[in-house]
């Protein structure tokens, strides 16, 4: 799953591609250490070259950090302003900073100079994405795909951006997914052996886990209630952690799981071996097409029985991966079934259970009994703020005229001033809108303090912010459409009996915001019912949620019993 991602260091992915923007044979070399402060810009020799400068960028945002390297690559990008590498340094950097604005000016720079450059696309689509310019995003991202198309980056990155477009369809976006899977499988082809397989050990299946997610992350909110509540005399769990990053929830995984492995810096050969000397019966992915990812892996065929779930709200397309978990409201069967390669595994409940990262403060009096007007809230990415969506929230305002709008998550200035702009075409006063920036560390629930209702985002629902906004005291108006990521609010809503609040068009979308600012009687029921509402609900009941989800596990291994597959276990 994309809610509250936490992305840091394009620079640190990127420098294991610079091969591809550096001169033919040149490469950054580490050299010796000895400044402890970066040094002043005006004392930079003239005399260095561009490669030089860039090199010696480079160990400085090592050294010290990123704002370090700025003037090195600045001074490179005066000495050849027609080297695309400065500019793409330049944008790496300001990225790293959380200023993307200038990032994107920066790529468009170094894009100018090397329109053919496959990475300078990507970076340039994936910040645009960031920023909530969906379209800009794709444009760019296309082009790094038909540039390269064995680029993964792009192609996982593409197929994420078309999860937010309004005028994509289900069909476009799992022909683009299928196209990746294929890729994928002809680069890491399956290699099955005719071999017995090993009957679960001491009669506990065996399911190994993989995921970059293991840490404060929105995936783990989801899977930490499954990892503590499961049957641990029927089921033996192995984690497969693809990230070095760690903190405290990363230990609290680490003490629930039978096994841990540290596999971020192994080869997909050396993964492969590991996962079949642990005898995995059934191995999870919880990564799909996002970041930390080791779908190659799944591609080869690990494990006996695969499984995707959580992370990544579609298909993989992989004719390896033989199912995926999810629900009957997300998922509608046949509608959904024709989108997928898998086999859909449906939760009778919603496919989600949430443990919150903190405990929020009680919800207190409605905010709008304090000020006097009501205060809506957009707590997802700007990404996910697509072209219906925001003629919807125009409408909804224009219909309450002294209720207020406040964005966050804002990481673009120049976005954000180009939606308030929008309203105030609409005759929607700009100071009726605030626009809140963009932090990665803020306390836990305060985003929501001052608000009344939350506006879902569409087609990209949110999962955890609207988990989040209802344990806080906030309701959520939802839109649905057709796919999973469109259908997220109303399993969410309906799971908690508040299906009411989900809206099948546009206008009912307006009209039930409009009617529920326009109630204040029932939105302070609403508000002061909520949190106990959630914790009734399915949503908060762990040990229920892990014996429904290892039922699927139980009959997906059956399955592949009953096949007559035992005899063909993968290569060990």
């Amino acid at each position: 799953m994309t809610d509250g991602r936490k992305r840091k260091g394009i620079l640190g992915r990127i420098g294991r591609s610079l091969h591809s923007v550096l001169p033919t044979g040149e490469t950054a070399k580490p050299q010796a250490m000895e400044q402890t402060r970066a040094p002043d810009p005006e004392t930079i020799p003239a005399s260095k070259g561009v490669n030089e400068l860039i090199n010696e960028g480079l160990l400085q945002r090592q050294r010290l950090g990123t704002a370090a390297a700025v003037p090195f690559f600045e001074q490179a990008a005066g000495l050849d302003p027609t080297s695309h590498l400065p500019f793409f340094m330049l944008g790496n950097a300001a990225t790293e900073l959380n200023e993307l604005d200038r990032a994107v000016t920066y790529y468009k720079r170094a894009r100018d100079c090397a329109p053919n450059d496959h990475v300078i696309r990507y970076n340039l689509g994936l910040t645009q994405l960031w920023r909530g310019y969906i379209n800009s995003a794709r444009e760019e991202l296309e082009v790094a795909c038909r540039l390269d198309p064995s680029y993964a980056p792009a192609q996982s990155a593409l197929i994420m951006a078309l999860h937010n477009l309004d005028v994509v369809s289900p069909e476009q976006i799992i022909e683009a997914i299928r196209e990746r899977a294929k890729r994928l499988s002809l680069q890491h082809p399956a290699t099955p052996r005719p071999l017995a397989l090993e009957r679960p050990h001491q009669g506990r299946l065996r399911v190994g886990f993989v995921s970059g997610d293991f840490r404060t992350h929105s995936v783990a909110q989801f899977f930490e209630p499954i990892v503590s509540a499961r049957n641990r005399q029927a089921f033996e769990y192995y984690l497969y952690s693809n990230s070095p990053r760690r903190d405290g929830v990363t230990h609290r995984l680490h003490a629930y799981a039978d096994n841990w492995r540290d596999i971020w810096q192994m080869s997909d050969d050396a993964l492969i071996n590991l996962i079949r000397t642990d005898n995995i019966n059934i191995l999870v992915d919880l990564s799909g097409y996002t970041e930390f990812d080791r779908l190659s892996v799944f591609a080869r065929r690990a494990a006996p029985v695969q499984v995707t779930y959580l992370g990544f709200p579609n298909s993989t397309g992989l004719t390896t991966m033989d199912y995926r978990i999810t629900d009957a409201t997300t998922d509608p069967y046949p509608l959904a079934d024709r989108w997928h390669n898998e086999t859909l595994l449906r939760l009778p409940d919603s496919q989600w259970c949430f443990r919150p990262f903190g405990t929020p403060p009680v919800p207190g009096p409605l905010p709008a009994s304090d000020v006097g007007f009501v205060t809506f809230g957009s707590f997802n990415n700007l990404t996910k703020a697509s072209d219906t969506l925001l003629r919807c929230w125009i409408q909804i305002l224009a219909k309450t005229p002294n209720a207020r709008l406040r964005l966050t998550r804002v990481r673009s200035h120049q976005r954000a001033n180009e939606i308030v702009a929008m309203f105030d075409a609409a005759g929607i006063a700009a100071e009726r809108i605030q626009c809140v920036r963009y932090e990665t560390e803020v306390p836990y629930g305060a985003q929501f303090a001052g608000v009344d209702i939350a506006l879902d985002h569409f087609p990209y629902n949110g999962v955890t912010t609207t988990c989040e906004s209802l344990y806080c005291g906030v309701p959520v108006i939802s839109l649905c459409g057709l796919n999973c990521v469109s259908r997220s609010g109303l399993s969410i809503l309906s799971t908690v009996g508040l299906g009411e609040l989900v809206a099948s068009t546009p206008e009912e979308y307006v009209g039930i915001a409009v009617g529920l600012a326009t109630d204040s009687h029932r939105l302070e029921q609403l508000r002061a019912g909520l949190r106990a509402r959630f914790e009734r609900s399915a949503l908060r009941n762990e040990a229920r949620f892990a014996a429904n989800f290892e039922q699927l596990l139980q009959a997906a291994w059956r399955d592949y019993l009953d096949s007559g597959r035992l005899r063909e276990a993968p290569e060990r």
